[in-house]
């Protein structure tokens, strides 16, 4: 019964991979090759010029304000009280999660890359008024775990 598994297994044993072709190992280099960067730094004077350009076309319409009295706020503007907003809830959902397998970093280490997908969310409330506001952004979260294969 255990004939046809011991056969298999001789038979596998005694099997060696083959060397790969020039063509794949040059292939492997170029794509394992540091790739350039493009450099952003020579856009910096443009970019300061056109600043510039557009700074001064927007301030060129404006003109000083004529002097008047200091504005002044009605007394019973000031009197009311400023809310106390204080934090009384807070969800951290998350709502997508994906491992994006074994990737190599720049110096050749090589490790696992999974990333996470949240929605923090705060709730803020005036006990004075029980006034509330909901705060939610969105947050993700990539991991690096270092492998090794052994």
């Amino acid at each position: 019964m255990d004939d046809p598994l011991k056969d298999l297994e001789t038979e596998l044993a005694a099997l060696r991979p083959v060397r790969p072709g020039r063509r794949l190992e040059q292939r492997l280099a170029a794509e394992l090759e540091p790739r350039r960067r493009l450099n952003w730094a020579w856009l910096a004077l443009p970019m300061a010029a056109a600043f510039a350009v557009v700074f001064a076309w927007q301030t060129r319409g404006v003109r000083p304000m004529p002097e008047s009295a200091p504005f002044e706020t009605p007394a019973e503007t000031s009197a009311q009280p400023t809310p106390a907003f204080k934090p009384v809830a807070t969800q951290n959902l998350l709502y997508a999660a994906r491992d994006e397998g074994v990737v190599m970093l720049e110096d050749g280490r090589k490790v696992r890359r999974t990333s996470r997908s949240y929605v923090d969310t705060v709730v803020w409330r005036d006990p004075g008024s029980n006034a509330s506001v909901t705060w939610s952004v969105p947050r993700e979260e990539v991991r690096l775990t270092p492998v090794s294969f052994q």
